[in-house]
């Protein structure tokens, strides 16, 4: 039976391929090991045996300190001088005949005894010191231990770099490992340096910084182009943590409390990617203080991250999330499609049919729950076989972007390296090809190399808005082929009654207690946000910050009185808006729109809509939504003033949440392009939600005769959205009454949206005058009686002048400028003059 750890099988085939030069580095190179004999070792034995393994019969180990040793009597005996004496090793010890374990009938005494310390050797003689070799000595017996075919040696420098930076004969150190490399590739034997760098790029860096190995520093540059992963030396695995605790359990009497659950511990201990000695040192405190291992101890001293160890299994955990149906099934589905393969192929069925992919997209907002389900995925995945380890890297995606060239390759390369055998999963992921003008490219291309590379122990999970995700994966054709459409997972909105709990849980995790009145209020205070949520609503997380708000109010108005309650005084002000409220009277109502001079048609108008409005409220039978109207009239006749209005008037009756007015026109939602219509028309959509999206000459929308127009465009997102937004949006569309008639048969279901007609008339030429003594009014202004009629006489001559272009109020406004203008010049005139604020005769224009 091979003794080889499972970290060190790729370093294995390596050795026996006949690399002339290994690199060993990683996590691994100063842990503990245990072998499959169960006994707990350093890493000079598992690479000792691991040679032994790959074929080599002389294995001869080099430190600064300790120059040349070796670990077993076969091996010191090749290398010494002829004639000398081996020493005779001791028979192994065996079972009676008739009897056998495990190990045959070897009897197994040393689980987790420290070895023997190797002997090393002197110069020209057995067991002299080792400080008496000089290092030009030592490379000389490098150059000699190679020299010939037989026996296949394996030179190990063990603490590496330490040889590299302080060994006396640098040169003689470059030459050697230049020859290695470059003339002596049919050569049997290999050098094993071990580093403990992290990665092949940091063993790059430093060999390229220290400058006095240029062959070896060449040689690692090009095993990182290559992708070599052979010298790698990761954390452990499922299976040597398990032997470790069976070694323990014999040599340290750790005690397992659910045999059962030993499994999942394993599991979640593999899942942390810690050292094996950590684990070590953990277990057999836990043996020292007599307590037995189990998941609740892992998690109380912190050992495994809380989500992780459940008893329950992935499964079971999964089931007990809130919502997340779809999220479920589809999970399901995946994990019997994966069962069902597996059975497949062990009973060499489908055997020509290669996998299919198992990477995943999650699309939806915030706080659905994407990260906890990457995790459990994780864990889903290793039980399935998928993976070995199962745990899961959690990056966003500037984490793998650098700001140099080049640095984004090895940014990314070693995220994957931390990532490899269980998932690597990227939130916000469309921020790679959003960055246009960076290197997003670059990391998204050596994902996808690495996605093929290592598909065997990589899966990726990419995270994001909806519609950004999906802008995302088409973008790049080698991205939609690594992830199908069936791997594309949508995680919905909480729904009104999760988010309901989850807040209430907040609310008793910080210790509050609260009203009657408070909790009957939170579920239609939840519901509205629900209701007015926008693109981006952080479900969970948005629950968690309303709770803080609560507590933040609370403390602040009990002056943090801890018995007292948290009552409806202490929900935030965008909570309370969604609030039922009492139901204003007419006067507190059109009060505003009253007080408007002339306009009486749109008056009675108003109010018709407002009673029809209260009596449905009042009846409450069924919901109550706010119309879309149309103002029909000609220019300022006050169409603006009275849609912002109107906002302010569906915010009292609480069928609007905020009643704001975004006034917009046909240069604000149509494009120039094919497409760029409906993306700014959105835009203006969006902006308007939970208040009125106003629209001046919506008629100039409908041009026809121009194939390069296009209005219709914007016509058909409007109508599309004034159905789906109903309750959250108000269109009013303005305009005069024959062109707006065109506008509405423009599209077939326009006219239907537009439930409710307002008629704008023009003024009277006496409303045009009060009109202008109240803008004269509000900026102080006086205007004299002959000054009055000569104003009157204007606004009839250019009604008759202008007919159908006589703008009404916008005239008003012009006179007072006019008349502002003319008093400007005639007390510039006359110096002496004290009046400065009354309009005579002569300030009116001539008619």
């Amino acid at each position: 039976m091979t003794r080889v750890v499972e970290r060190l099988a790729s370093l294995e085939k390596a050795a026996r391929e006949g690399d002339p030069v290994l690199l060993v580095y990683g996590p691994g190179t100063d842990d503990a090991f245990v072998d499959r004999a169960y006994r707990i070792c350093g890493i000079e034995e598992v690479l000792w045996e691991t040679l032994r393994a790959a074929g080599f019969e002389r294995i001869v180990f080099h430190s600064l300190t300790r120059k040349l040793y070796f670990r077993d009597d076969d091996s010191r005996s090749s290398s010494l001088p002829r004639g000398a004496a081996r020493p005779a090793a001791a028979p192994p010890r065996r079972m009676r005949d008739g009897f056998s374990g495990p190990f045959g009938d070897r009897i197994v005494t040393d689980f987790g005894a420290p070895q023997e310390r190797p002997a090393a050797i002197g110069v020209g003689r057995v067991g002299g010191a080792s400080s008496a070799i000089s290092d030009p000595f030592s490379v000389k017996m490098f150059n000699h231990l190679i020299s010939n075919k037989t026996p296949r040696t394996a030179l190990v420098f063990v603490n590496a770099a330490e040889t590299l930076l302080h060994i006396e004969s640098v040169r003689g150190l470059a030459e050697f490992f230049a020859g290695r490399i470059s003339f002596q590739r049919d050569s049997p034997h290999t050098c094993v340096l071990l580093l403990r760098q992290p990665t092949l790029g940091a063993v790059r860096d430093f060999l390229d910084g220290i400058r006095t190995v240029p062959a070896l520093a060449e040689y690692a540059g090009r095993q990182l182009d290559r992708r070599v992963k052979s010298g790698l030396i990761g954390h452990p695995d499922d299976a040597e943590l398990l032997r470790m605790i069976h070694a323990l359990r014999i040599s340290a009497e750790l005690k397992v409390a659910d045999w059962q659950a030993l499994p999942a511990v394993v599991r979640a201990m593999s899942a942390q990617s810690d050292e094996a000695r950590r684990w070590e040192g953990r277990l057999r405190r836990l043996a020292a203080d007599a307590k037995p291992l189990k998941a609740a101890k892992l998690r109380d001293e912190d050992w495994v991250n809380s989500a992780v160890p459940d008893p329950g299994g992935v499964w079971e955990r999964l089931e007990k999330l809130q919502g997340l149906e779809g999220v479920k099934n589809h999970l399901e589905m995946l994990r019997w499609r994966l069962t069902a393969d597996a059975r497949l192929r062990e009973q060499g069925r489908a055997t020509d049919v290669e996998p299919g992919s198992h990477h995943l997209v999650f699309t939806g907002n915030p706080g659905t729950g994407k990260t906890t389900v990457a995790r459990l995925v994780g864990e889903m995945y290793r039980d399935l076989g998928v993976v070995r380890k199962g745990h899961v890297v959690e990056v966003l995606a500037g984490d793998l972007i650098d700001q140099y060239v080049g640095g984004t390759f090895q940014k990314t390369g070693n995220v994957i390296d931390r990532a490899l055998d269980g998932v690597l999963f990227i939130d916000e992921a469309y921020q790679l090809s959003d960055q246009q003008a960076g290197f997003g490219q670059e990391a998204i291309d050596t994902l996808l190399a690495r996605m093929e590379n290592d598909r065997a122990r990589l899966v990726v999970i990419v995270a994001g808005y909806p519609v950004k995700m999906r802008e995302f994966l088409d973008a790049n054709p080698g991205l939609r082929s690594r992830f199908p459409e069936a791997n594309v997972i949508e995680f919905a909105d909480y729904d009104p009654g999760i988010l309901t709990a989850i807040l209430m849980d907040r609310l008793c995790a910080r210790g509050l207690k609260w009203t009657a009145e408070l909790e009957a209020q939170l579920g239609t205070a939840v519901a509205g946000m629900y209701r007015t949520r926008r693109a981006g609503f952080g479900n969970a997380r948005a629950m968690r910050e309303v709770a803080d708000e609560i507590a933040t109010h609370w403390a602040r108005r009990t002056r943090s009185a801890v018995d007292e309650p948290a009552d409806v005084a202490d929900l935030p002000d965008r909570l309370k808006i969604h609030l039922a409220n009492d139901i204003p009277d007419m006067a507190e109502l059109l009060g505003e729109l009253d007080a408007m001079i002339g306009l009486q048609p749109v008056k009675d108008a108003i109010r018709t809509l407002v009673n029809q409005l209260r009596l449905k409220q009042r009846r409450g039978k069924g919901e109550v939504t706010a119309p879309h109207l149309l103002f029909l009239g000609p220019p300022g006749t006050g169409k603006t003033t009275v849609a912002r209005m109107i906002g302010r008037i569906f915010k009292s009756l609480g069928l609007l949440v905020s009643g704001h007015v975004v006034e917009v026109g046909r240069k604000d939602l149509v494009g120039g392009y094919i497409g760029q219509t409906a993306i700014k028309t959105g835009e203006r959509i969006a902006d308007a939600l939970d208040g009125v999206l106003f629209i001046d000459e919506a008629y100039s929308l409908s041009r026809t005769g121009d194939s390069r127009d296009f209005g219709q465009e914007a016509i058909d997102t409007l109508n599309q959205d004034m159905e789906n937004l109903r309750g959250r949006l108000v269109v009013i569309a303005a305009g005069y009454p024959r062109q707006m008639d065109e506008f509405l048969v423009s599209n077939p279901g326009l006219e239907s949206r537009f439930t409710v007609r307002v008629d704008f008339p023009d003024y009277s030429d006496s409303e045009l005058r009060e009109i202008l003594l109240a803008m004269a009014t509000k900026d102080e202004y006086v205007i004299a009686p002959a000054a009055r009629d000569r104003a009157l006489t204007w606004f009839a001559a250019q009604r008759a002048a202008r007919l159908d272009a006589f703008g009404n109020g916008r005239a008003a406004r012009g006179l007072l400028a006019e008349m502002e203008a003319r008093l400007g010049a005639r007390v510039a005139a006359d110096q002496d003059a004290d009046d400065l604020s009354t309009f005579q005769a002569q300030d009116v224009p001539n008619a």
